[in-house]
């Protein structure tokens, strides 16, 4: 995902910063008129208000986060993503081994900066053959690629832009057949790229449409071995047309404010189709293409499926390994799990630190796994094998153990209960 709210990956904007900031300066010193004036019909006497000075007060986390995960094992380097603009959107890098400590730790180095154009990264994969590494941004719809070795306030050395809509949630690196597969989540949909891609390349393939299965998908994992690919969905789900989310081409379909636009003509918005279809992990053929249906599905109350996150697999035991982003636990699933299964084990309780965990991925070369939580600013490293409620051998913070969690997500509006004296912050 269901646990705490329903909410896609986004985070903290500027734009949510604004708002807010706003509403308490509405608050403080023009609430009583304004308040009148907008709650009013008529249009006319609704005023629009320009404000030049600093806030009174504004609420934020200043502490960066982990949203996404990926190890270089062979140089002993983790690569996290922050997607916290107020703390500023970074690329954060780690080494993979430390002595334990209990102190906030600095990055070896991170990406960060406004020539970066990282914006609200989800996603984060690694060509350790070609030294590149390779962002997504749900806020921007861009796919970045930078060097390995990047830091400070560089650019990308490649971009894949004007392609993907906004709400790129996951991005897996197929070594095999060098190919990127990013998920998108409001368009229910999974785009195929080349690992060299152009700036302006259109995807190879896609799977998309209402025999998919696909619902909000989000993390993504590519077996190439077996030829399967495997995706986590929230579960949100409306009809989405085949090629919904093109932005170019003469066959582009892009869902606006008036509905489905093609070159030369607009096409009216049809009822709504919205319905939950309940957390899942479909699976899908690697060469799947259009509106094809999934090879098997997990899904069912057995599961505990709730707010599915970032996905790997073990590479000792084959377990797919699931972040439970809804449950603050990490599920462990038979690497051929079908339909309503158990999962082998679970990794959950007070003692694991883990609490809104975006994913796990298992460092082969020294047995271990990492789990990244976005709430409590933790990225903890267990034995591969944990089960149970198992304390770390180890994390690394971006904020003291006492810190507020990061629940603030993307807030799309503010408003305030003039009866209870309370700020609402839907995220």
């Amino acid at each position: 995902m269901i646990g705490r709210f329903v909410r896609s990956r986004y985070r903290w904007s500027a734009m949510a910063s604004i708002l807010f900031v706003a509403a308490l300066c509405i608050l403080a010193r023009h609430w009583p008129a304004v308040a009148v004036a907008q709650d009013g019909n008529k249009a006319s006497e609704r005023k629009t208000l320009v404000l030049d000075r600093a806030p009174a007060r504004n609420i934020s986390d200043p502490n960066p986060v982990f949203r996404a995960l990926v190890l270089d094992s062979e140089h002993g380097e983790v690569f996290v993503a922050n997607d916290k603009e107020s703390s500023g959107t970074s690329i954060l890098v780690y080494p993979t081994v430390f002595a334990p400590t209990d102190r906030i730790m600095e990055p070896r180095r991170m990406i960060a900066g406004p020539k970066t154009d990282l914006g609200m990264v989800c996603g984060l994969a690694l060509s350790i053959e070609n030294g590149e590494l390779y962002s997504v941004s749900g806020e921007t719809g861009t796919l970045n690629v930078y060097p390995m070795d990047a830091k400070g306030n560089v650019g990308p050395q490649r971009q894949l832009s004007g392609v993907m809509p906004r709400a790129g949630a996951g991005v897996y690196l197929d070594v095999k057949n060098d190919e990127l597969f990013i998920t998108t989540e409001h368009v229910n949909r999974i785009s195929v790229y080349p690992r060299n891609f152009k700036s302006d390349q259109d995807p190879v393939r896609y799977i998309q449409g209402s025999s998919t299965g696909l619902g909000d998908p989000h993390g993504i994992y590519v077996d190439s071995a077996l030829n399967e690919v495997y995706v986590t969905n929230h579960g949100n789900w409306r009809k989405t047309v085949p090629g919904e989310g093109e932005l170019r081409g003469p066959d582009s379909l892009t869902r606006t404010s008036l509905g489905y636009t093609v070159p030369g003509k607009v096409l009216p918005l049809e009822p709504s189709t919205g319905k939950f279809m309940g957390p899942s992990i479909t699976v899908h053929s690697r060469t799947a293409s259009g509106d094809a249906a999934p090879i098997r599905t997990i899904r069912g109350p057995h599961t505990q499926l709730n707010l599915p996150d970032g996905l790997s697999r073990d590479p000792v035991s084959g377990e797919l390994i699931v972040g439970n982003t809804g449950d603050d636990s990490i599920l462990f699933f038979a690497k051929d799990a079908n339909g309503d299964a158990t999962p082998t084990r679970i990794l959950k309780g007070p003692l694991t630190k883990i609490k809104g965990p975006v994913g796990g991925s298992v460092d082969a070369k020294r047995n271990e796994l990492w789990v990244a939580s976005w709430d409590n600013h933790i990225a903890g490293v267990f034995p591969r094998t944990a089960n149970g409620n198992v304390a770390p051998i180890r994390v690394i913070r971006t904020a003291a153990d006492n810190a507020p969690l990061a629940s603030m997500g993307r807030i799309g509006a503010v408003a305030y209960d003039a009866k209870r004296k309370e700020i609402l912050a839907p995220n």
